[in-house]
């Protein structure tokens, strides 16, 4: 999500200095940002944890926050210090609280960038918990403190913050390279594919126990026990991430923002399997069926391989337009109009982001 908006700020402004704070692989993190960047292998949070990729951890989730916000005030003095070592004109958050209190607290300017807030999460998860109504102050007042919270669609409602900035979808538009993928793949014209990633965390799927899987291949951008005839690694081909997601006929996924936004930008139909009582997904859900296509594969479904004729019935539905990705424009903008001084052109002194 913050990767088309850093691209769309580089492009304009080439000389722009960015700084990126994430704990995530620096290979990935070159794979979606174009232009030089810094990095410093720093997680500002957790969000939540998760036990695997669809189940929240509640009791870990809740240890993580209370530990947090019992020394809150000093954690907000300890990251305004490292913020202003980097010395930055403006902060972009997605979308940790704690850097932004600490922007707040050392005079930076700021934005948080997200389709929710952890603020709501913990709420929807942990209300109940000794101290929850302190921490979810503490929460919303990180995130009123930013100049801007840019929501791209779709999104959760997010009422109680009166900062926000509404935008146009956010994600990157792949180039279809289909006959590549299937020459790749040894595999007939006729064969039908399927890419399979839920998320940044672990699914145990035992894919030698699926039946064949009659005239589909199933992409895996996960890690899964057994072999399949019909299964293969996503590693194993030469094609960016988002090329093969542009060139399938089906996603099989949980319902995240990066996983929506392209596939509706992309046409690409999505068969999801619904996730713990995650808040965001009914909002997801609504805005792919308007926008895209999609349908629900039941757990116990997926785990048995049971997912052909769910695929072929969703790959046969009519596809709408594809949706245009303009919201990355439209976040640099505002993330523009946050520098004291007129953004550097070439030639003219780096600023820092």
């Amino acid at each position: 999500m913050t990767a088309p908006v850093v691209n769309c700020l580089t492009s304009r402004h080439p000389k722009l200095r960015i700084t990126v704070r994430s704990a995530a692989p620096l290979a990935k993190l070159r794979e979606h940002i174009h232009g030089e960047f810094e990095h410093v292998s720093l997680a500002s949070d957790i969000g939540m944890t998760m036990t695997d990729a669809l189940t929240v951890d509640s009791g870990g989730s809740y240890s993580y926050y209370a530990r947090l916000h019992t020394a809150w005030d000093r954690e907000v003095a300890t990251a305004a210090r490292q913020l202003e070592a980097l010395r930055p004109d403006v902060l972009l958050a997605n979308a940790p609280y704690l850097p932004l209190a600490a922007a707040a607290h050392a005079g930076i300017p700021a934005a948080a960038l997200c389709c929710l807030n952890w603020g709501d999460i913990f709420q929807h998860y942990l209300a109940a918990q000794p101290g929850a109504a302190t921490i979810r102050q503490q929460i919303r007042d990180a995130y009123d403190s930013a100049r801007a919270f840019i929501c791209p669609v779709p999104r959760m409602p997010m009422t109680d913050l009166g900062n926000l900035r509404e935008v146009s979808p956010l994600g990157r538009r792949g180039v279809p390279r289909r006959q590549e993928l299937l020459a790749a793949l040894g595999a007939p014209a006729d064969t039908r594919l399927a890419l399979m990633s839920l998320g940044g965390f672990g699914f145990d799927i035992d894919v030698s126990a699926w039946p064949r899987l009659r005239g589909w291949r199933v992409l895996s951008g996960m890690a899964l026990r057994g072999r399949h005839p019909d299964v293969i690694a996503l590693d194993s081909l030469p094609l960016t991430y988002i090329d093969v997601f542009a060139s399938v006929d089906a996603v099989i996924s949980k319902l995240g923002y990066g996983t929506v936004a392209e596939a509706a930008i992309n046409g690409v139909p999505v068969l999801y399997t619904p996730r713990d009582g995650w808040p965001e997904e009914p909002f997801l859900a609504d805005w792919l069926e308007r926008h895209g296509r999609t349908a629900v594969v039941r757990g116990e479904d997926l785990h048995a391989g049971a997912i052909v004729p769910a695929l072929e019935a969703l790959a046969a539905r009519s596809a709408p337009p594809p949706v245009e990705p303009s919201g990355a424009e439209e976040a640099a903008a505002i993330v523009e109009g946050l520098f004291s001084d007129p953004l550097p052109l070439p030639g003219t002194r780096p600023a820092a982001m």
